[in-house]
């Protein structure tokens, strides 16, 4: 399972050195619409692939986390189908970028990107678990 993040590491460098980014399978999704989600108690994940000592500073309420390092071996914790909404985020994209494509190549076909990640919904004042 280390071997898929090395060799998405790899693939990252050798994208970024070559110009062309990485394509994330991720539509985008904004602070607000996740509050919202939030409110309704939809049946979507927020999955913070942060760090376990990051998560454990402030989260977004009712996040789960699973590091981006340790993503493809614990697949099985995501808790949701493989359609129904993932919201994926970290610090500022990159990890999160990581962890979209492990999912993807899992089969999971609703993955979302938080805009702005961890950064931006910290900023903006919003609920924040401990």
């Amino acid at each position: 399972m280390k071997n898929i993040y090395f060799l998405l590491m790899a693939s990252l460098a050798l994208a970024s050195g070559c110009g062309s980014p990485i394509e994330s399978p991720a539509v985008p999704i904004s602070v607000s619409e996740v509050t919202e989600l939030i409110q309704t108690e939809t049946d979507s994940i927020i999955l913070d692939v942060r760090s376990k000592e990051e998560f454990e500073k402030g989260h977004i309420p009712g996040a789960i986390n699973i590091s981006h390092t340790e993503i493809a071996a614990r697949i099985g914790e995501i808790g949701v189908t493989k359609s129904e909404q993932i919201i994926v985020h970290c610090q500022s994209g990159g990890r999160a970028k990581l962890a979209q494509l492990v999912l993807d190549e899992n089969g999971f076909t609703n993955i979302r990107d938080l805009e702005g990640h961890w950064a931006v919904w910290s900023a903006s004042g919003l609920p924040v678990e401990l």
